[in-house]
């Protein structure tokens, strides 16, 4: 095996450690901080607030246009991905989650867009809305973190 086959093999074994790593430090911070209260409300309650909205392929985001907050995607019942829609005055979740299933490449820049375009139509996705405003957006980011510490979903890997 020559120098750049063994090179590439530890710069993948390196890298694979690494994320591995970042996956548990997010599982720390869950345990660490599954019991603590953002936005005025606990993560069991956020947790308590999933919404279903239907398949990503044809379902309705109108109604989310200026709400701000997490959806979570599952194939065949499983979470594989949790994301956020943060822009209440450029559309909500109504534009974060059309994006997925447009023609064009605009949300699928990293691995999980283009996963999320490609099984469109088997997707269920569920919304968790903090609110319509920036402190909203600010909410929504915190428990995007720790929610993808507790589910570890596979296709949250640039997150993770």
């Amino acid at each position: 095996m020559g120098f750049w086959n063994v090179a590439e093999k530890v710069a993948k074994h390196i890298g694979n450690a690494a994320k591995a790593n970042t996956v548990n430090a997010k599982e720390r911070l869950y345990q660490k901080n599954k019991n603590a209260v953002i936005g005025g409300k606990s993560i069991s309650q956020w947790e308590g607030c999933w919404k279903p909205i239907g398949i990503l392929s044809n379902a309705n985001f109108t109604p989310y246009n200026k709400s701000v907050g997490l959806y979570r995607a599952k194939l065949g019942g499983r979470v594989v991905y949790i994301g956020r829609a943060l822009e209440s005055s450029n559309g909500g979740f109504r534009k974060r989650l059309s994006d997925y299933r447009r023609k064009s490449d605009s949300a699928r820049k990293h691995g999980s867009g283009q996963k999320m375009n490609l099984h469109n139509d088997q997707l269920q996705i569920d919304i968790l809305v903090t609110g319509g405003n920036e402190s909203a957006a600010d909410v929504a980011k915190k428990l995007e973190v720790l929610l993808v510490g507790k589910y570890k979903p596979e296709w949250n890997k640039q997150l993770v």
